[in-house]
């Protein structure tokens, strides 16, 4: 399916009242996919939460991605007591446009060990091969020992992903959560085979959470990496409280991307995922009646769309 019949469907999908009627602007800002068509790239669509959970499919194509990630827990589309009946939403309207399987966003860990094997089971049933984990809470002090405590039990978790062929990916974040600092997932993750589970690595949390060194952190996980998110920020103090980071969309803050390009997974297979958490009316935190009106949303990620295809694959 090429671009312009994509985004004439978004249009009859916008008669329902679903979406605006007006979006025949997309035509413009999406770069056609003759010349730029890097893969697979994805949009974390918790931005999209506001849409029918079927219209997301339509909705990311015509945008101009090659799949979805979906939230699957608390505040998600759907949380993961519904995921047997929901899944195979998203994965048949996938399919029927042509995109990607699905990658999750979910809030699995150590802690749901004893619904592991059948989650998994699920997912590689539906043919899943990627989500992303649930964030680990420290509970002592003794950060070293919780680790390797820790690395053990994610090694037995790392049998179980080997066992129904699903990849678990540990993103890096912000915080005093196991992976505010890239350091804390190297030592987590050690020893294990990164087709078991392996880093979604966050550049914009890596360089803020460690400005100068950030190349030296991307250089140590390189082979751990099996995702990548995209997001931008700028340092700034609107409250007066001192500077803190404020997210802008992609391209246009600190985050120095052309760092990724070195990984030799970047221009290949490996997931480049989108997240839009600028201001977007409480679009970016998943509110489902954002502040402001769709087609300001849409747009908004189209341009993003526009930047990626434009300039990272030069």
């Amino acid at each position: 399916m090429n671009r312009r019949s994509s985004v004439k469907k978004m249009m009859a999908v916008a008669g329902t009242g679903l979406l605006t009627p007006q979006l025949g602007f997309l035509e413009n800002l999406i770069p056609n996919a003759t010349k730029a068509s890097p893969a697979p790239f994805y949009l974390f669509t918790k931005v999209l939460q506001w849409l029918p959970l079927e219209e997301v499919p339509q909705t990311v194509q015509s945008l101009g991605f090659d799949g979805i990630d979906l939230p699957v827990r608390k505040n998600g589309f759907f949380d993961r007591d519904q995921i047997k009946s929901k899944l195979p939403i998203i994965v048949k309207e996938s399919e029927k446009l042509g995109l990607s399987r699905p990658v999750l966003t979910t809030d699995m860990n150590l802690n749901h060990m004893n619904e592991m094997d059948e989650y998994l089971r699920t997912l590689s049933g539906e043919g899943i091969s990627d989500y992303r984990m649930g964030y680990l809470p420290f509970t002592t002090k003794n950060i070293i020992k919780e680790l390797k405590s820790l690395n053990s039990s994610m090694k037995k978790l790392a049998e179980l992903h080997e066992k129904h062929g699903v990849t678990g990916h540990y993103q890096n974040h912000a915080g005093t959560r196991i992976g505010g600092s890239v350091w804390e997932i190297y030592h987590l993750l050690e020893g294990i085979n990164p087709k078991h589970i392996g880093v979604q690595f966050d550049l914009r949390h890596a360089t803020v959470e460690g400005y100068q060194s950030y190349e030296n952190v991307f250089n140590m996980i390189s082979d751990q990496i099996t995702s990548f998110d995209l997001k931008d920020f700028v340092w700034g103090n609107p409250d007066k409280k001192g500077d803190r980071p404020i997210n802008v969309p992609y391209g246009e803050g600190n985050v120095k991307f052309e760092l990724l390009q070195e990984h030799p997974g970047f221009m290949g297979d490996i997931p480049k995922i989108l997240h839009c958490e600028y201001d977007l009316g409480g679009a970016e935190h998943g509110h489902k009646n954002p502040t402001v009106g769709k087609e300001v949303i849409l747009s908004a990620i189209a341009k993003e769309v526009k930047v990626y295809k434009t300039t990272t694959y030069k």
